[in-house]
């Protein structure tokens, strides 16, 4: 009798198993879409890098994944912070933008538009490799329930105008310059450039611009090609005073309902994508220089004599925020990151 009760359940415990091995197989099987927006126009760097992201998940998953892209901060009205709150949610599943958008829920993202942070575009490549620089940052994106798939380079932001050349910081006094929604660009362009800097997303700026609402904008060189602005703007400045760069933020909710393989295969995925990106910018970027110079776009490019006037003029923008983001954040971005 003993024995029959083992047979039976050794019999019952292998149908369990293969229940629970059939689920997991179903459950592996499941389709999974990933809703990834962007605060850029189609066709952008941005958009391209995402969309190298998505055929890597998409061909890698044999289809299983499917990642789904909006441009313009798509799935929020454009509304640059209200992205942040929906991935925090997990409304949207990946995110993408210059990191001083997570800004007004921790001030220490402000750190990414410190002037004059990087001399070259070499050493802002280390700084996003930076061991060191993703456990901190990751650190930030963990107490707002989210991971960071990776930093990459956007470009140097450049002044863009309507009105003259621009080769000193005299000259931007007086000018309404639209900057993102980011107290530290409004700070920059206000206290130290003497300038009338206006907060405006980033959807409304061509039009305001063609209308001549506003005088000028900053923005990376490729955006300022894909976004057309020069239709509307005469002048371009390469000054290099602010080498931005773009974060990619998954929400925690998200990456807790995929399995360790699916969430190595999208962490890997982002790695290399955001590789791609740095690789497609440094490509193109002086040809995208010279096609808006063809085209009868004045580009100014500063020498490192009047780079050094910008530089000294806004220096005590580091103090001022050394109170707000701490000095340890400080010390991090101004080289701590190659220790």
């Amino acid at each position: 009798m003993f024995k029959r009760i083992k047979k039976l359940a050794a019999v019952g415990l292998a149908a369990v198993m293969m229940l629970s091995a059939t689920a997991c197989g179903q459950a592996q099987d499941k389709k999974i879409v990933l809703h990834f927006t962007h605060t850029q126009s189609p066709g952008s760097i941005s958009d391209l890098t995402a969309q190298e992201f998505k055929k890597m998940v998409e061909e890698r998953s044999n289809g299983r994944i499917e990642v789904n892209i909006y441009s313009n901060c798509g799935l929020s009205g454009g509304d640059l912070t209200k992205a942040i709150e929906l991935v925090q949610a997990g409304n949207i599943d990946i995110h993408s933008c210059a990191p001083p958008n997570i800004a007004n829920y921790d001030k220490k993202f402000y750190s990414f538009w410190l002037p004059f942070l990087f001399p070259n575009s070499d050493d802002l490549l280390t700084f996003c490799h930076s061991p060191k620089v993703h456990q901190v940052v990751n650190g930030w994106c963990n107490d707002l329930e989210m991971e960071m798939l990776g930093i990459n380079n956007a470009g140097s932001r450049q002044i863009s105008n309507s009105k003259k050349e621009i080769t000193k910081p005299e000259d931007l006094r007086g000018m309404n310059i639209r900057v993102p929604g980011a107290n530290i660009f409004i700070d920059l362009y206000r206290d130290y450039f003497g300038a009338n800097p206006t907060a405006m997303d980033f959807s409304e700026v061509y039009t305001s611009l063609q209308q001549k609402t506003i005088d000028g904008q900053e923005n990376p060189i490729a955006v300022f090609d894909s976004s057309k602005f020069a239709e509307v703007q005469q002048y371009v400045t390469l000054w290099d005073g602010v080498r931005d760069t773009t974060i990619w933020v998954m929400s925690s909710k998200t990456l807790d309902k995929l399995s360790e393989e699916d969430q190595q295969l999208v962490r890997d995925c982002a790695t290399e994508a955001l590789d791609w990106g740095n690789d497609y910018l440094a490509e193109n970027e002086q040809q995208i220089i010279d096609k808006l110079k063809a085209g009868g776009t004045t580009i100014t490019e500063l020498t490192d004599e009047q780079k050094a006037e910008f530089q000294k003029a806004c220096a005590g923008i580091y103090d001022d925020y050394a109170k707000s983001v701490g000095q340890d954040v400080i010390d991090l971005f101004t080289g701590g990151y190659k220790e």
